[in-house]
C-alpha cells in the first residue's frame, strides 16, 4: 500500500501542492498541510508540484 507523506522540516507551506491536487484531498491550515487519506489516489501531481521536495509517496507495509 502507498501513502502520501508530508516532510514538515522542509516544507515553505506554499499551498502549491494544494491547488493541483485532483481530487481536492489536500488543504492548508495556516502552516499545517492536512491530507486526506481517503480522498489522495496517490497520483504524485502535488509530489511534482512541491518545489522543495516535501511531499514524497513511500510503500507502507501493514503488517
Amino acid at each position: 500500500m502507498k501513502k502520501l507523506v508530508h516532510d514538515r522540516k522542509i516544507c515553505l507551506a506554499c499551498a502549491g501542492c494544494v491547488g493541483v491536487c485532483p481530487k481536492m484531498a489536500l488543504d492548508m491550515f495556516g502552516l499545517d498541510l492536512q491530507i486526506d487519506s481517503e480522498k489522495c489516489v496517490r497520483c504524485g501531481i502535488c509530489v511534482k508540484a512541491c518545489p522543495v521536495g516535501a511531499l514524497t509517496i513511500t510503500e507502507v507495509n501493514d503488517a
